[in-house]
Order: structure tokens, then C-alpha cells, then sequence
């Protein structure tokens, strides 16, 4: 295995709220896709099988929900959750003049505000302890939520943390990630031995594509090659959800391309797995049997995450 360096909102009936009260998220717009199948084997490269049913975002965490993080949590921003490239981010050309998130004020009233043009971009120089901290926040209810306890015990176990049992919210770990994004039986329409080779249901590559399209098999990489596809370049991403018959066999959007997501899995003993490829990158980067990884500190432009959560309970019968 290589190692490289709008969907409308669904809203969840009264007696979901009630039971799930502190993962709805309506604020974000976080909309969820169930992956069932539980104790699915794993393919050949030994990746995919998890034990119990789940949810994943089906997309990635938006600069929209980001910044509202960030104005609920870094008024004094102790721990960096902001970094002035967000202000400052390459664009295409590589000129440093493109807003994602700005940030204004004094340490102690820091305000976060997101164009209306990048509110539905992913968010991007995340680190990994970035993605636990939101995936706190949310654990603990948002608002005024603690960052440092929850579903990752940071405080104790900094770059090491683990998700902690009962975790109401969790950055997935490589292989709850990569069920969503390639696993589909062959009894639901998937291929041989159940696992596609890209995350568009497809083992031919994707065209590079841009916002809109109507092809299934489509993402945001670095494309341009092949007749018909769009030449994107740079950290051009598009909005998340934004091909609308590009989705995973699960319904997740952007598994391919965009940006790199984080996973929870730990390698080389310190660093954290990351999937999907990016804009910037080639095809190549977005197959099943390719990955990166990195310290869990680091912070890149194309990298950002998804969450997951516990599969809510089934309706109760009519």
C-alpha cells in the first residue's frame, strides 16, 4: 500500500431529537449517512471491517462550521484553533489573498466571520488535535462546551488521545472511514469481493469535475488530463456535496478529492492517518489503496476531516 507524504437538510423526527438531543447539530446543517452491514469482512488490503453499525457526515466539516466553532470556543484561542493562513490562503495562482476565515478583534473578544463564497468549502489547516477539539465540543453539547474532555481525554493524553468509551462524536478511524467510502456487498449493487476501488461506487477513475455536474463518477482533484474534465488546480475546492451524483455507497460526499480528511487510526506511533486525496493532487491519490499520514499537530492546506457518531436507534414499529 502506497504511503504518500447541497444536499437538502434532513432533519430528524421528534422522537430522534429527543433521544439524540446533543448530536442533531441543526445549526451546522451536519447531515448523517448510515453505514450498515455490521461485521462486514474487510477487503484485501486488510481495511473495512467494523463491528457495529455507525453514522458518517456526509460531508466535510465546512469553514461555515468551523468558524461557528470558533466563536464559541476562541475568544482567547489558547490552543491555536485559528492559524493566520486561514486569512491568508493560497488560492489557485498561489497568491496569498483569499479569505476563508478572518479574524478580528483583541485576545479575549476574537471574533471568526467566513465569506458568504467559502461558508460551503471545507475547512482546511486542521490538525488532527483541531478535529478533536470540535469533535468535543460537539460531544459536549457546543456552545460553551468543554474542548479538552469528552470523546477525547486531550487534557491527559494530548497527541495520543483515544476515543473514550460512550463518545457521543468521534473523527472515524481508517477503517469506519474506508467501509463508508469503498465498502458496498454485491447483494446492494457493489462489485466482486464488495470493495470499489474509488469512492464514487466505481473502479474506473473519476473525472475532475466542477460544482454542479451531473456525472456519478466525479470529484475535485487535480484534473485536466482526460477530455472533458475540468483543470483544477491548486486549493480551488469546491463546496461540499456540490457534485450531486457523486456520492459514496453510503451517500457520503467528497470522500475523493476536496481535501484530505483525518482518520482516528495511529501509525508510526505518534502519527495519524489521513484519506481521499485533494484538489490539488492527482487521481491516483483518491484509490482505496492509497495513504498518507502525519503528526497530529501539522496543519495543511488541503487537509480538513468528517465526523462519525453511533448509529441512533431504529424507529419503533408503527
Amino acid at each position: 500500500m502506497a504511503l504518500a507524504p447541497h444536499v437538502p437538510l434532513v432533519r430528524l423526527p421528534l422522537w430522534l431529537v429527543a433521544a439524540w438531543p446533543l448530536l442533531t447539530a441543526d445549526a451546522f446543517e451536519i447531515e448523517w449517512a448510515r453505514v450498515p452491514y455490521p461485521g462486514n469482512p474487510p477487503d484485501k488490503t486488510g481495511h473495512g471491517s467494523v463491528a457495529a453499525e455507525f453514522e458518517i457526515s456526509k460531508t466535510e466539516i465546512t469553514l461555515g462550521q468551523y468558524a461557528e466553532f470558533l466563536n464559541a470556543v476562541a475568544a482567547k484561542d489558547p490552543h491555536g484553533l485559528w492559524t493566520p493562513t486561514m486569512h491568508t490562503a493560497p488560492t489557485a495562482s498561489m497568491v496569498r489573498d483569499r479569505t476563508l476565515i478572518q479574524r478580528t478583534g483583541n485576545p479575549g473578544s476574537y471574533q471568526y466571520t467566513v465569506p458568504a463564497t467559502e461558508e460551503r468549502r471545507p475547512a482546511s489547516f486542521i490538525s488532527f488535535m483541531d478535529a478533536m477539539r470540535f469533535a468535543n465540543w460537539i460531544h459536549n453539547g457546543m456552545g460553551s462546551g468543554d474542548t479538552e474532555t469528552g470523546a477525547y481525554r486531550i487534557t491527559e493524553e494530548k497527541e495520543l488521545a483515544v476515543r473514550q468509551p460512550g463518545a457521543r462524536v468521534w473523527i472515524p478511524t481508517e477503517d469506519e472511514w474506508y467501509k463508508a467510502a469503498y465498502y458496498q456487498p454485491e447483494s446492494e449493487g457493489g462489485p466482486a469481493g464488495g470493495y470499489w476501488l474509488y469512492p464514487t461506487r466505481s473502479n474506473e477513475p473519476p473525472q475532475a469535475k466542477g460544482p454542479g455536474d451531473p456525472a456519478q463518477n466525479a470529484a475535485s482533484f487535480g484534473g485536466g488530463g482526460r477530455e472533458g474534465e475540468l483543470h483544477h488546480t491548486s486549493y480551488d475546492f469546491v463546496p461540499v456535496g456540490s457534485l450531486p451524483n457523486a456520492f459514496g455507497p453510503w451517500g457520503t460526499f467528497d470522500q475523493g478529492g476536496n481535501v484530505w480528511e483525518w482518520n482516528e487510526t495511529i501509525v508510526f506511533g505518534t502519527q495519524r492517518i489521513m484519506r481521499g486525496g485533494s484538489t490539488p493532487h492527482s487521481v491516483d491519490k483518491l484509490r482505496s489503496n492509497v495513504r498518507s499520514s502525519a503528526s497530529a499537530g501539522r496543519k495543511y492546506p488541503d487537509t480538513g476531516f468528517r465526523l462519525a457518531r453511533p448509529a441512533p436507534p431504529a424507529p419503533p414499529a408503527p
